[in-house]
Order: C-alpha cells, then structure tokens, then sequence
C-alpha cells in the first residue's frame, strides 16, 4: 500500500497518514455510557477517517445510524470487550455518520477513538 501513496522508505506514521489522508491526522479518544434510551456514541462528522468502539461493560448493547435504535435492533456490540470500528478505505462515506446506541441495562461504557484528518 505505501506504493500507492508514494512513501519514502523508513516514514513515520504521520507522513504515511498525511500522504493517505492528504493532511495530519489526530486522536479524539472519550468514554461514552450507554444505557436505556438511545444515545450518541459518535457525531456526524465529515473529517473523520475511522473509529473504534469497545464495549466495557457487561451488557450487549446494540448500535445502529438510525436515533431510534433499539435493544436487539441493528449491530450487536457485545458485553465485555465487543468491538466494533469503520474505516473510510473499507467503508466509505459511512465512517462519518452519526452513530447511536442502547442496552437493555443502564451504566454500560463504551471506548471510542476516532481518527480525525485535521
């Protein structure tokens, strides 16, 4: 892949993230707690390139880009270390979207990093 984007032999991350992405990119990293009604574990945003969420906590919880998800209703990000995560080269345009979650029970956290072109 580093043909592809024209990378000198021995770059760093940043210039390999700066000649994919066409600028330097950045970490937003948040906890979010996720419980009965639906919540926004991710805001639209148009300069994002990829995110990861892991479930700590111990109840499923489901995700979806509809507001009104519901439990059992979309992607199953599961108890205790489920993950889920998107990149643009895989996903496209969809990385950017809002995302929502719920559970069943209340007090669940989920990890979130995004990778943002800045």
């Amino acid at each position: 892949m580093a043909d592809k984007y024209k990378i000198p032999a021995g770059a760093t991350a940043a210039e390999y993230a700066q000649a994919r992405f066409g600028g330097p990119t950045r970490l937003l990293e948040r906890d979010v707690t996720i419980g009965t009604a639906a919540a926004e574990l991710l805001q639209n945003n148009p300069r994002r390139v990829a995110w990861l969420a892991q479930n700590r906590g111990a109840n499923d919880i489901s995700t979806s880009n509809a507001r009104d998800v519901t439990t059992g209703v979309g992607f199953l990000l599961a108890a205790t270390g489920g993950a889920q995560s998107m990149e643009v080269d895989e996903d496209g345009e969809a990385v950017t979207y809002d995302r929502y979650a719920i559970s069943g029970v209340a007090g669940n956290v989920v990890h979130v990093i995004e990778v943002i072109r800045v």
